[in-house]
């Protein structure tokens, strides 16, 4: 169960293909975001003009009669409706091929931590488990892009009856009003492209799982790996190392998270092997912390909460905890300092 130089490497290069396939995805709906935007602009300026004839912003009740601020909210309503559609085709469409890779690179792994040329059995991944990879995600990604139309809507129908102070410039509060409006659909898509990473990176997750469940005689387990670095999110720091059942599902990361499983091996003795095995060479991310400078300390806990580990006053196991969510799953989060 030697995790080596090898295997190091081919678990940041499977991180940094995901996300290459994650990224191309995600700026495909940006690219359907801004397009929508730029067809409903034009909509929303004439809206925003008719708003504007008197000297103040018009009150709740004539902006919802507004003839066309309504039609304006309509398309709105539509394009956000279309635009959540489209985030379930974009990311399916790479689910099967991105599943079997992700098996493929969990045999990889496996194999960088046992004797050079050593030949072992694999099952690969069965069409039925790829099957329920893609239908969970399906089903995940509807029920959270099903939420987005509908509340993203009411926010930018929430920011137009809302206004602005017109002052002595109507084509200045014209401007002012359009640009609000823009970033609040704006915001949409940011909410869309979590859920599309998200999701995605979950799916590889899943697939890994499988890989290592059709494999339990040689997989033993899996360690959580992060990305170690001034930006490394402190609940993924502190997870770092964690072994788990071959059978877990996980990283059990935030939205957006980029960790990985490594998967671990019996001995190689207990494969028929008899060679002393190499050191295990996984880096110690509580020790790579505590030789970090305490800038880069604050930077990634937060000034008090580094303050109170350097003091002692805190410990590495009280700073994580497992919480469930009913819409979405289970995932570590950090505690609140009051708590800790």
């Amino acid at each position: 169960m030697s995790v080596t130089d090898e295997t190091l490497w081919l678990a940041q290069t499977l991180r940094l293909e995901l996300d290459a396939t994650v990224d191309a995805r995600t700026r495909e709906l940006a690219r359907a975001w801004s397009s929508a935007w730029e067809e409903l602009a034009d909509e929303w300026q004439a809206a925003i003009a008719d708003l504007l004839t008197g000297d103040e912003w018009p009150t709740r009740a004539q902006v919802v009669r507004a003839e066309r601020a309504r039609k304006a909210l309509a398309a709105t309503r539509q394009a956000f409706d279309d635009l959540a559609r489209q985030i379930g085709v974009t990311v399916t469409s790479d689910m099967p091929a991105m599943a079997e890779a992700i098996a493929a690179w969990q045999q990889r792994l496996v194999a960088s931590e046992l004797p050079s040329g050593a030949v072992f059995d694999w099952t690969r991944m069965d069409a039925k488990a790829l099957e329920a990879i893609v239908k969970r995600t399906t089903k995940q990604i509807e029920a959270a892009s099903r939420r987005l139309p509908r509340e993203q809507a009411a926010v930018m129908k929430q920011a137009l009856i809302r206004g602005v102070a017109v002052g002595d410039n109507p084509r200045t509060a014209a401007k002012l009003m359009l640009d609000r409006l823009g970033g609040v659909f704006d915001g949409g898509r940011r909410r869309a492209e979590t859920i599309a990473r998200t999701e995605m990176l979950d799916a590889s997750r899943r697939a890994a799982q499988a890989a290592r469940i059709a494999n339990k005689g040689i997989i033993t387990g899996w360690r959580w790996h992060a990305t170690m670095s001034d930006r490394t999110c402190p609940v993924c720091l502190v997870m770092d190392g964690t072994v788990f059942p071959p059978e877990a599902f996980g990283p059990e990361d935030h939205p957006n998270g980029r960790c990985v499983g490594v998967p671990l091996t019996v001995s190689w003795r207990d494969l028929g092997f008899d060679i002393d095995e190499p050191a295990d060479v996984t880096p110690d991310a509580h020790d790579w912390y505590d030789r970090q400078p305490t800038s880069v300390q604050n930077n990634i806990m937060g000034a008090e909460r580094a303050q109170r580990l350097r003091n002692g006053d805190l410990a590495w196991s009280d700073l994580v905890v497992r919480r469930d969510n009913p819409d979405w799953r289970p995932s570590y989060h950090l505690v609140p300092l009051k708590a800790a």
